[in-house]
């Protein structure tokens, strides 16, 4: 059974689902629970376009950290939670967490953009699918 249940989170209706799932189990096996979080890079073309970059990050890592928060306190109060805060490519970030923290089970919501726009635009699912050996438990969106 699952002892280690990390929950890739945010802010969508996909990944609100896949935590309320995740808590659920780790509240019936008696699993930690770990919330993961990533803050996006700003792309290149931002530092070119006159954009106030630095604003832009602290503006993005204020929303990962409410994302977090606000994550956390839907959780019974009860239930020991960890949460981490990255920055970078979400995909990249979520295996180096189930790497670090020995991890037995990701769960996380699907934007359920198709194969065509995934391929094109990627797919932090199908990135972790390919690049880590934990099992996953994969939200889809209503429909």
């Amino acid at each position: 059974m699952f002892r280690n249940v990390l929950v890739a989170i945010d802010g969508t209706e996909t990944s609100t689902r896949a935590l309320e799932v995740a808590a659920e189990l780790a509240e019936s096996v008696n699993a930690k629970l770990t919330l993961i979080a990533v803050s996006p890079d700003v792309p290149g073309y931002a530092y070119r376009s006159g954009i106030d970059v630095q604003a832009l990050e602290h503006e993005a890592e204020a929303e990962t950290e409410r994302i977090l928060r606000e994550a956390v306190d839907s959780l019974p109060e009860e239930l020991p939670v960890t949460k981490v805060l990255r920055h970078g490519s979400a995909g990249e970030r979520i295996v180096e967490q189930i790497e670090a923290g020995g991890h037995d089970l990701l769960a996380m919501g699907s934007r359920g953009r198709g194969r065509l726009t995934s391929n094109v635009f990627g797919s932090v699912g199908a990135y972790v699918h390919f690049h880590s050996h934990v099992a996953m438990l994969v939200i889809h969106p209503d429909g």
